[in-house]
């Protein structure tokens, strides 16, 4: 590791929205970071919670490196990352969320790969996300939830291996030749679409930059029970789903014959779930018919979310942002 004096200043920015009591243990770590408190600063982006959230950043002042609170008003998760990346002062602009954990090495780590002799081309580098159940896993969703596990040792990603916003560190000046996160997709009050991360790495490899993955810089994600019951997993499935739609058919993307094709090749797979979920729900099966359930979900996004895509390129029309 580079001595202290060299290295970058970093701007670590935590996006939250009405999670109070995470947030608050995220903090607990995230400001006692080994790292020079004068070359870096930790943002938090309050997207328009209405809560406690001001307060509960307020009562870190006296932390190690107490964090900056910054309200954005716009609702969703890419209005969030966006005015992250507008407050940031870094030579390194870090992304992560409001129900993250972490130990005191975890910047240094993350940051350190683009230190590394001739990695000047690195844009990105993602750290592993280890997902935690503080309040217990159903049986039904076991494996369901895994680390990334990208490889085993610090080093390049191959272009279908695009890590996650959730530990996540970009080159600030990336951001001018890009562009920045698509509003259109994100998280946005309950609308919960995705793939705003894995849409923005993917113009960023276009541009021939490389992107690499640490697994020793690692942040632990807590799912907490609410966010494992069948509904709520049915929805994240299908959401996910249509969320790759909106991606792939949005900004001068895949045409109608891509979206048909998605329509009918996942018509048949929720068919295909729907049967076997049957099937095992009468062998007295339920957890794994829970599973086929959500495993249709996909299909059902894909195929409602196709069908929409095709009516919007026929008529010459984008995404709404």
């Amino acid at each position: 590791m580079s001595n202290d004096a060299s290295l970058p200043f970093a701007s670590v920015t935590i996006c939250t929205y009405k999670r109070p009591r995470w947030l608050r243990e995220t903090l607990e770590c995230l400001t006692r970071q080994d790292y020079p408190r004068d070359r870096w600063e930790l943002i938090v982006v309050d997207n328009n919670s209405r809560d406690d959230t001001p307060a509960v950043v307020e009562s870190f002042r006296d932390a190690p490196q107490p964090p900056r609170y910054v309200f954005e008003e716009r609702q969703g998760s890419s209005h969030a990352r966006n005015r992250g990346v507008a407050e940031a002062r870094g030579e390194i602009i870090i992304f992560t969320d409001d129900d993250m954990l972490g130990g005191p090495g975890w910047l240094r780590l993350l940051v350190a790969p683009f230190l590394l002799p001739g990695n000047g081309r690195i844009a990105a580098v993602g750290g592993e996300v280890v997902p935690v159940f503080p309040e217990g896993l159903p049986p039904w969703l076991v494996n369901q939830w895994r680390p990334l596990r990208f490889r085993a040792d610090v080093g390049p990603l191959r272009p279908d291996q695009l890590p996650m916003t959730a530990n996540l560190a970009f080159r600030a000046g990336i951001f001018k030749e890009v562009g920045l996160f698509r509003t259109d997709l994100g998280r946005i009050g309950n609308r919960s679409l995705f793939n705003e991360d894995h849409e923005f790495c993917r113009r960023v490899l276009a541009k021939g930059h490389v992107m690499w993955y640490t697994p020793i810089g690692e942040l632990q994600h807590q799912i907490p029970a609410g966010r494992l019951t069948f509904r709520y997993t049915f929805k994240q499935v299908y959401d996910a789903a249509r969320s790759r739609v909106v991606e792939s058919t949005g900004h001068g993307g895949k045409g109608v014959g891509w979206a048909l094709s998605r329509l009918i090749g996942h018509a048949l797979h929720l068919t295909w779930c729907l049967f076997l979920s049957l099937l095992l729900l009468l062998t007295f099966q339920p957890g794994r018919s829970k599973r086929f359930v959500t495993r249709a979900a996909r299909g059902l996004g894909y195929v409602v979310e196709s069908a929409r895509a095709i009516g919007r390129l026929l008529r010459g029309g984008q995404p709404a942002t």
